[in-house]
């Protein structure tokens, strides 16, 4: 049975917070950041309001692209968040400096700054997986 887009989009997030504050445990006082979905995102698939602590994805790449959303973009801008609490507001190459790029490497996954998930405007939006 499907559930909820944003009822799996918290549990990862949830998953991959409690996975960095194993590593950082500077991060334990600091809750999982508020997870949500734009339906008119389609060119970035995630994107991190670091001040705000939030996090929001794009419903559309979950259509074609559920396994690399949840496994790569939901930890790439958690740890955006994550570096802005750690390492403050460094905005080198768009956000993506050497904390940022340290602590993808520490999660297990490369620092790619793009991703190469490709949808189309029209794509329907997701609400369940």
């Amino acid at each position: 049975m499907a559930q909820p887009l944003i009822q799996v989009l918290e549990r990862q997030a949830h998953l991959v917070w409690m996975a960095l504050q194993a590593t950082y445990p500077e991060l334990r006082t600091y809750k999982v950041p508020k997870v949500g979905i734009n339906n008119r995102l389609w060119k970035v698939a995630g994107y991190a309001y670091c001040e705000e602590h939030r996090v929001e994805f794009g419903s559309k790449f979950f259509g074609r692209y559920k396994p690399q959303m949840l496994l790569e973009i939901v930890p790439h801008e958690l740890i955006h968040v994550a570096d802005f609490i750690i390492n403050g507001n460094d905005m080198t190459d768009g956000g993506h400096g050497i904390g940022w790029r340290n602590m993808m490497r520490a999660y297990g996954l490369e620092p790619n700054r793009y991703h190469n998930l490709h949808i189309n405007k029209s794509d329907p939006i997701i609400t369940a997986l």
